[in-house]
Protein backbone atom coordinates (compact mmCIF):
# COMPACT_ATOMS: atom_id res chain seq x y z
CA UNK A 1 0.00 0.00 0.00
CA UNK A 2 3.12 2.23 0.87
CA UNK A 3 4.23 2.11 -2.50
CA UNK A 4 0.94 3.04 -4.13
CA UNK A 5 0.63 6.01 -2.35
CA UNK A 6 4.12 6.92 -3.59
CA UNK A 7 3.23 6.41 -6.80
CA UNK A 8 0.26 8.18 -5.91
CA UNK A 9 2.11 11.67 -4.66
CA UNK A 10 4.72 11.63 -6.66
CA UNK A 11 2.21 11.55 -10.28
CA UNK A 12 0.23 14.76 -8.49
CA UNK A 13 3.68 16.21 -8.08
CA UNK A 14 4.42 15.42 -11.95
CA UNK A 15 1.08 17.18 -12.78
CA UNK A 16 1.96 20.24 -10.59
CA UNK A 17 5.16 20.22 -12.19
CA UNK A 18 3.95 19.67 -16.13
CA UNK A 19 1.58 23.07 -15.70
CA UNK A 20 4.78 24.88 -14.55
CA UNK A 21 6.33 23.53 -17.37
CA UNK A 22 8.75 21.63 -15.81
CA UNK A 23 9.68 17.82 -16.51
CA UNK A 24 10.76 16.63 -13.37
CA UNK A 25 14.05 15.12 -14.48
CA UNK A 26 15.01 13.29 -11.15
CA UNK A 27 13.11 15.30 -8.55
CA UNK A 28 10.14 12.45 -9.09
CA UNK A 29 12.07 9.51 -8.37
CA UNK A 30 14.30 11.24 -5.78
CA UNK A 31 11.11 11.54 -3.61
CA UNK A 32 10.38 7.82 -4.48
CA UNK A 33 13.68 6.61 -3.53
CA UNK A 34 14.05 8.31 -0.18
CA UNK A 35 10.66 7.06 0.99
CA UNK A 36 11.20 3.61 -0.04
CA UNK A 37 14.78 2.22 -1.77
CA UNK A 38 12.85 -0.92 -2.70
CA UNK A 39 10.35 1.11 -4.63
CA UNK A 40 11.79 -0.82 -7.66
CA UNK A 41 10.20 -4.27 -6.50
CA UNK A 42 6.93 -2.34 -7.16
CA UNK A 43 6.75 -2.14 -10.76
CA UNK A 44 5.29 -4.91 -12.83
CA UNK A 45 6.61 -5.63 -16.06
CA UNK A 46 5.81 -7.56 -18.85
CA UNK A 47 8.20 -6.51 -21.53
CA UNK A 48 11.72 -6.59 -22.55
CA UNK A 49 13.77 -3.94 -20.37
CA UNK A 50 16.75 -3.60 -22.09
CA UNK A 51 19.87 -0.89 -20.75
CA UNK A 52 22.55 0.57 -22.24
CA UNK A 53 25.60 1.44 -20.55
CA UNK A 54 28.67 2.99 -20.79
CA UNK A 55 31.21 6.02 -20.32
CA UNK A 56 30.51 7.72 -23.24
CA UNK A 57 27.78 6.88 -25.96
CA UNK A 58 25.36 5.70 -24.41
CA UNK A 59 22.57 8.27 -24.63
CA UNK A 60 22.93 8.05 -28.69
CA UNK A 61 22.58 4.33 -28.50
CA UNK A 62 19.75 4.23 -25.95
CA UNK A 63 17.72 6.55 -28.23
CA UNK A 64 18.66 4.63 -31.24
CA UNK A 65 17.24 1.63 -30.40
CA UNK A 66 14.10 3.47 -28.94
CA UNK A 67 14.02 5.08 -32.00
CA UNK A 68 14.34 1.91 -34.18
CA UNK A 69 11.64 0.04 -32.12
CA UNK A 70 8.77 3.48 -32.24
CA UNK A 71 9.50 3.57 -36.28
CA UNK A 72 8.05 0.09 -36.07
CA UNK A 73 5.19 0.60 -34.40
CA UNK A 74 6.30 -0.48 -30.66
CA UNK A 75 4.96 1.45 -27.82
CA UNK A 76 8.38 2.44 -26.12
CA UNK A 77 9.21 3.69 -22.66
CA UNK A 78 12.77 5.76 -22.17
CA UNK A 79 14.71 7.90 -20.32
CA UNK A 80 15.61 9.90 -23.25
CA UNK A 81 16.31 13.09 -22.14
CA UNK A 82 19.63 11.24 -20.02
CA UNK A 83 18.73 11.09 -16.76
CA UNK A 84 20.50 8.17 -16.28
CA UNK A 85 20.96 7.06 -12.50
CA UNK A 86 18.43 5.50 -9.89
CA UNK A 87 16.42 8.53 -9.26
CA UNK A 88 16.24 9.18 -13.11
CA UNK A 89 15.43 5.99 -14.41
CA UNK A 90 12.79 5.98 -11.49
CA UNK A 91 11.36 9.22 -12.32
CA UNK A 92 10.69 7.84 -16.42
CA UNK A 93 9.04 4.53 -14.34
CA UNK A 94 6.64 7.12 -12.60
CA UNK A 95 5.80 9.16 -14.54
CA UNK A 96 4.55 5.96 -17.26
CA UNK A 97 2.71 3.20 -14.99
CA UNK A 98 -0.25 2.95 -13.61
CA UNK A 99 -0.95 3.61 -9.74
CA UNK A 100 -0.35 0.15 -9.81
CA UNK A 101 3.00 -0.02 -11.42
CA UNK A 102 1.73 -1.51 -14.33
CA UNK A 103 2.91 -0.52 -17.79
CA UNK A 104 1.51 -0.27 -21.10
CA UNK A 105 4.48 -1.11 -23.37
CA UNK A 106 6.45 -3.26 -25.87
CA UNK A 107 9.88 -2.74 -24.52
CA UNK A 108 11.53 -0.27 -21.63
CA UNK A 109 15.01 1.20 -23.01
CA UNK A 110 17.07 2.67 -20.60
CA UNK A 111 20.27 4.43 -20.55
CA UNK A 112 21.60 3.52 -17.06
CA UNK A 113 25.03 5.18 -15.60
CA UNK A 114 27.84 2.44 -15.20
CA UNK A 115 27.70 2.98 -11.37
CA UNK A 116 24.03 2.68 -10.72
CA UNK A 117 23.91 -0.88 -13.15
CA UNK A 118 23.82 -2.96 -10.00
CA UNK A 119 21.41 -0.38 -7.45
CA UNK A 120 18.78 -0.27 -10.38
CA UNK A 121 18.93 -3.86 -11.58
CA UNK A 122 18.86 -5.14 -7.90
CA UNK A 123 15.24 -4.90 -7.70
CA UNK A 124 14.22 -4.80 -11.24
CA UNK A 125 13.85 -6.74 -13.70
CA UNK A 126 16.54 -6.29 -16.96
CA UNK A 127 16.54 -8.81 -20.16
CA UNK A 128 19.26 -7.19 -22.19
CA UNK A 129 22.62 -5.45 -21.51
CA UNK A 130 24.43 -3.33 -23.96
CA UNK A 131 28.03 -2.20 -22.41
CA UNK A 132 29.67 0.04 -24.56
CA UNK A 133 33.01 1.16 -23.37
CA UNK A 134 34.97 2.03 -20.41
CA UNK A 135 36.89 5.30 -20.87
CA UNK A 136 39.20 7.17 -18.21
CA UNK A 137 36.90 10.55 -18.58
CA UNK A 138 34.54 9.95 -15.43
CA UNK A 139 37.35 9.48 -12.59
CA UNK A 140 36.04 12.69 -10.91
CA UNK A 141 32.86 10.92 -10.34
CA UNK A 142 34.08 7.44 -10.47
CA UNK A 143 37.38 7.12 -9.22
CA UNK A 144 39.59 4.45 -10.98
CA UNK A 145 38.23 2.86 -14.38
CA UNK A 146 38.66 -0.51 -13.04
CA UNK A 147 36.41 0.14 -9.84
CA UNK A 148 33.86 0.85 -12.64
CA UNK A 149 34.55 -2.80 -14.35
CA UNK A 150 34.26 -4.46 -11.28
CA UNK A 151 31.53 -3.24 -10.59
CA UNK A 152 29.68 -4.98 -13.78
CA UNK A 153 31.53 -7.70 -13.09
CA UNK A 154 30.12 -8.49 -9.76
CA UNK A 155 26.06 -7.78 -11.02
CA UNK A 156 27.68 -10.30 -14.17
CA UNK A 157 27.84 -13.16 -11.48
CA UNK A 158 24.17 -13.13 -10.81
CA UNK A 159 23.04 -12.06 -14.16
CA UNK A 160 21.12 -14.18 -16.19
CA UNK A 161 19.65 -11.82 -19.11
CA UNK A 162 21.12 -11.30 -22.74
CA UNK A 163 24.57 -9.79 -22.78
CA UNK A 164 25.70 -7.46 -25.71
CA UNK A 165 29.45 -6.32 -25.27
CA UNK A 166 31.66 -4.01 -27.69
CA UNK A 167 34.48 -6.36 -28.51
CA UNK A 168 36.54 -3.24 -29.89
CA UNK A 169 37.13 -2.09 -26.02
CA UNK A 170 39.37 -4.42 -24.72
CA UNK A 171 37.99 -3.25 -20.74
CA UNK A 172 34.12 -4.22 -22.08
CA UNK A 173 35.85 -7.45 -24.09
CA UNK A 174 36.59 -9.16 -21.03
CA UNK A 175 33.29 -9.08 -19.01
CA UNK A 176 32.55 -11.82 -21.39
CA UNK A 177 35.08 -14.25 -19.57
CA UNK A 178 33.19 -13.79 -16.09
Amino acid sequence: MKNFFIVLITKILYIILKICGKNGGNFLGKIAFDWNPDIFKYFKVNCPVIAVTATNGKTMTNNAIGYVFKTAGKKVISNTEGNNMETGILSTLIKNCTLTGKFKADFLVFEVDEGYIPVVFKNFRLDTLVVLDFFRDQLDRNGEVESLILKINNFLKTYTGNLILNNDDPNVARLRIC
